[in-house]
């Protein structure tokens, strides 16, 4: 992660420039906590593994622009980690009992895959003086930094890039220039994390996070 940093804050310092304040009319950012799961689902015998959430820090910087009437468009560029907890140590099928499914428990573990995400949101809000409530969706990309597991059976060969949906709400109290706000989203992938046979497994998280916008002058 720390060789994005140079890069996350090169995109900070210079992205308002080309614009003169114009084509970009906020700029900001937010952090808290993603809850993350994922779910685990065996193809040839139909079975889906029960796991289980956990907590992990998360940040992103964000710029607005093309500001409408009641929308504007915004960047998010974040990171985030997304995976799962698990208990399962392995399973097995008893074919002389019917394709009986055995599950062997073990010690917890968690796999933790960290993701440099970018989502172009369409952002819609309603003024109310000081007071902003609003809603975002759209489109995510999540690139792979590292992935991490105590499982005696690592992950191999997991997808680089990840497509995924960016859905939520938030509410903002607006100090002149600057807003203070709180947000939520969901973000659940339209790809898998892998999809070799016989192991279909996809991502979804919940993001609870804070943050402070700085508007332009218009």
């Amino acid at each position: 992660m720390r060789r994005f940093w140079p890069i996350i804050g090169l995109i900070w310092i210079t992205g308002p420039q080309p614009a003169h304040g114009q084509l970009i009319k906020s700029l900001g950012i937010k952090a808290g906590l993603s809850v993350s799961n994922q779910t685990h689902q065996f193809t040839p015998i139909d079975y889906t593994l029960d796991t289980e959430p956990f907590l992990a820090p998360t940040v992103a910087l964000f710029m607005e622009a093309f500001r409408g009437e009641s929308f504007t468009l915004q960047a998010d560029l974040s990171y985030v980690c997304r995976g799962s907890s698990t208990s399962t140590h392995s399973i097995t099928i008893n074919h002389l009992d019917q394709d009986r499914i055995i599950v062997n428990q073990g010690d917890p573990v968690t796999s933790r895959f960290h993701y440099l995400s970018l989502a172009a949101l369409v952002r819609v809000r309603t003024d109310l003086k000081r007071m902003v409530p609003y809603a975002l969706a759209g489109p995510r990309l999540d690139m792979l930094l590292s992935y991490d597991t105590g499982s005696d059976y690592p992950l191999e060969q997991q997808n680089r890039m990840i497509l995924g949906l960016s859905i939520g709400v938030g509410f903002e109290f607006r100090l002149d220039r600057t807003a203070l706000f709180t947000e939520v989203q969901y973000q659940p992938d339209l790809s898998p994390v892998t999809n070799r046979e016989p192991l279909l497994i996809n991502n979804n998280s919940l993001i609870i996070t804070l943050g402070i916008r700085r508007r332009h002058r218009r």
